[in-house]
C-alpha cells in the first residue's frame, strides 16, 4: 500500500490519497481496507469543519462510532464500488478505524491489480499507522460462533505501516517534538522510506543541530537549521505514490518529515536570514 500526502496551507487540512496492491501471487480478492485513527491521551482533539464525506458513506453508524470512539476526525471517500465508513475493532481498548469496503464481486481488487480513489482529509498530522488488508475468505461450515470466526479470518489478515492522521500532543514542548521527528526518521528508515543510509545520516545530523540550538536557549538558531533539514527533505524526496527509484525518499518519508517538521518550524521563532555564524 502505497501514500501521498498533500496540505491546503490555506485550510491547515491535510489529504491522503493511497493506492492498495494486489500482488499477482495472491490467491484472493482484496475486499476491504482499514487504517487506525485513534486518539491517544494527551493528544488534541481536532476539528470535524470542512471534512467532506463521498459517495457510499454510512453516515449512521459511522457517528455513532465517532461519538463513541476516541479517534482523529476525517473525511473519507472510497471509489467506485467501496462503501467507507468510521469502525472500530475488538481490541482493548477498541480503536478507531477509517474503513473500507466492496460491496460486490465486480468491485473486488483482483490479484496483479492495483486500486486508488481511497482517501482521508483531516487536520491531522502524518504519523505512522497500521493498516489491516482483509481477502474475501470464506469461513469453513460449522464455523459460527464470533471468536473462532475472528481467529480464522485473522490468519489471512496482513498487516502492514502507512502514512494517517494523527493528532499532535495537546502540550507542545520543542525538544520533546523534536525527539518524535528523528523517531519518524529512523522508524521510515527500518520500514524502507528512507531509502539510504547516507541519507538518513545527513538528516540526522541536521537534527542533531537544531537540538543542540534548542538545548542552547537559541530557538531561531534552531529554526534556521530545521529549514536546513526541510529543504534537504524536499530536494531529496519522491512525492506521488509512484515514485522514482532515484530519489532517496519516498512519498511516506516526505509526508512525515517534512509536514512535521514544518509543524515544529511554525512553532520556532521566526530566524533571520543573514550571515550564518553557526559554528556547527
Amino acid at each position: 500500500m502505497s501514500s501521498v500526502v498533500s496540505a491546503d496551507a490555506r485550510t491547515g487540512i491535510f489529504t491522503y490519497e493511497y493506492l492498495v496492491a494486489n500482488p499477482p501471487v495472491n490467491n484472493e480478492e482484496i475486499v476491504s481496507v482499514q487504517i487506525d485513527l485513534s486518539r491517544h491521551p494527551g493528544e488534541t482533539a481536532l476539528s470535524r469543519t470542512g471534512l467532506v464525506n463521498g459517495p457510499r458513506y454510512m453516515r449512521h453508524s459511522s457517528e455513532d462510532t465517532f461519538q463513541r470512539i476516541s479517534m482523529v476526525p476525517v473525511g473519507i471517500s472510497g471509489p467506485e464500488g467501496w462503501t467507507s465508513a468510521l469502525a472500530f475493532d475488538n481490541r482493548t481498548p477498541p480503536r478507531g478505524l477509517a474503513s473500507w469496503g466492496s460491496y460486490d464481486d465486480p468491485f473486488n481488487l483482483r490479484p496483479g491489480r492495483a486500486l486508488g480513489g481511497l482517501q482521508l482529509t483531516s487536520y491531522g498530522l502524518p504519523g505512522i499507522r497500521e493498516v489491516q488488508i482483509d481477502p474475501g475468505v470464506k469461513a469453513p461450515p460449522g464455523l459460527t460462533d464470533w471468536e473462532s470466526l475472528d481467529a480464522f479470518f485473522q490468519l489471512f489478515t496482513f498487516r502492514a505501516s502507512t502514512v494517517a492522521p494523527k493528532a499532535p500532543p495537546q502540550n507542545f514542548v520543542p525538544i520533546e517534538f523534536l525527539n518524535y521527528l528523528i523517531t519518524l526518521l529512523h522508524d521510515s528508515r527500518q520500514l524502507g522510506w528512507v531509502r539510504e543510509a547516507a541519507e538518513e545520516k545527513e538528516l540526522l545530523k541536521i537534527l542533531l543541530m537544531v537540538m543542540r540550538r534548542l538545548e542552547a536557549s537559541e530557538p531561531a538558531k534552531a529554526a534556521k537549521r530545521l529549514e536546513k533539514c526541510l529543504t534537504e527533505v524536499r530536494e531529496e524526496s519522491c512525492q506521488t505514490v509512484r515514485c522514482s527509484r532515484e530519489k532517496a525518499l519516498t512519498s511516506e518519508a516526505f509526508a512525515l518529515l517534512f509536514f512535521n517538521g514544518q509543524f515544529l518550524l511554525d512553532r520556532l521563532p521566526h530566524p533571520t536570514h543573514g550571515r550564518d555564524d553557526d559554528d556547527d
